[in-house]
């Protein structure tokens, strides 16, 4: 009998002891600074940080607007070495933009540089290829072959003009711009030409090189000299650009076309990432009230450039939204706005007044208003 109670005694302290180990256990694992604590700190506080952005997340719109590139632009590759390349060029206008703040850091890769003479493009910002995605360019709708053509069609020597539409895409060359993982497109503006060195007596008894020694590879002309001989020459054979003459093709269609009286005060407009009060008698603040008085039916702003800029950008009106290859653009008074880089010419910062004549366009900026897909057109009264 005193055997089986012994027993029984033994059995409950095991179990007492047991349930003693799991109770320390709980409050020590529970403590704020445990193992366990810490742990589930880091998952919940990670869900609330920005990661990384990597090629296989969509990020959408990076720029929209106009360039006035440089003559030219230093760039620094991977490796450390620095490049002097003509700014007409579409790494010439990354590099614009990288300087204005409207992009961040570019990765550059040299690997061509000495047997083809171009530069690569890897990244921008921490936008990188990867994941079976790559960076493309696109000029005026036709994609540059920057690695098979590389002499011709580098990134870093093929030769824009005033007008062109750059179109930069990180995702699949042959899917849909819409599908891509980011994109900015640029239209070329004013070209800043170089300023002209002294002319010496030596270099003023040289004679000008062929025009196809220029063109190849192996000419000693650097590709700045061969940017400022080939844009003289286009000057002087074509005064004004033939894309200036292209016609609309099929009919135009609008959307809107009216006046309104010039407001006055603040208004509350709607953007992707929140709330923002700007002028009313702005083109945005125009487009607000027409989509409060029912004259459209829908409205879309980015706020992507307000930290950089200031600076608000329209990506749609009803059912035209930005895709890469159209995109809205403003005229005013027949003047086109550059309304990005220009912060007295941002569409919530230019201050419209009474008889102005307010143009918003769906197309390419590059070619004549009345060549755009769709049109809005507002007096001020």
């Amino acid at each position: 009998m005193l055997t089986h109670v012994r027993v029984r005694s033994d059995s409950m302290q095991k179990i007492h002891a047991i349930c003693t180990v799991i109770f320390m256990m709980f409050i020590i694992l529970c403590q704020p600074g445990s193992v366990y604590a810490q742990e589930i700190g880091e998952t919940t506080d990670s869900s609330h940080e920005s990661p990384d952005v990597s090629s296989s997340q969509i990020t959408g719109l990076l720029y929209n607007g106009t360039v006035d590139p440089e003559s030219s632009s230093t760039i620094t590759a991977e490796s450390g070495s620095s490049y002097t390349i003509p700014g007409n060029t579409p790494i010439g206008i990354l590099s614009s933009l990288e300087k204005a703040g409207a992009v961040e850091s570019l990765a550059i890769g040299d690997e061509l540089m000495k047997k083809k003479g171009t530069l690569l493009l890897y990244g921008i910002g921490n936008l990188s290829s990867g994941d079976g995605n790559g960076w493309f360019v696109k000029v005026n709708g036709k994609r540059l072959e920057d690695v098979v053509l590389a002499e011709t069609e580098g990134l870093s020597r093929y030769t824009l003009t005033e007008g062109d539409v750059v179109l930069y895409t990180l995702g699949d060359p042959n899917g849909m711009v819409s599908e891509s993982k980011a994109y900015l497109t640029v239209t070329v503006g004013k070209i800043r030409e170089a300023e002209p060195e002294p002319v010496t007596e030596s270099s003023a008894n040289e004679t000008t090189p062929a025009s196809d020694e220029i063109s190849t590879p192996e000419s000693s002309a650097t590709p700045l000299e061969q940017m400022t001989e080939e844009t003289d020459q286009v000057s002087a054979d074509t005064p004004e650009k033939p894309v200036q003459e292209k016609k609309s093709d099929g009919g135009q269609e609008l959307l809107y076309s009216g006046s309104l009286p010039l407001t006055s005060g603040t208004i509350t407009i709607e953007t992707t990432g929140g709330e923002y009060d700007i002028n009313a008698a702005t083109p945005l603040g125009i487009l607000h009230t027409l989509l409060k008085d029912g004259k459209i039916s829908s409205l879309s702003v980015s706020d992507k450039a307000m930290k950089k800029g200031n600076i608000l950008i329209l990506e749609g009106i009803n059912d035209y939204h930005f895709s890469g290859d159209k995109t809205w653009f403003v005229l005013v008074n027949d003047v086109l706005l550059k309304d990005y880089l220009n912060d007295e010419e941002g569409l919530n910062v230019y201050t419209i007044k009474t008889g102005d004549k307010i143009g918003y366009y769906f197309g390419e900026p590059s070619q004549p208003a009345d060549a755009a897909q769709v049109r809005l057109d507002v007096t001020i009264e």
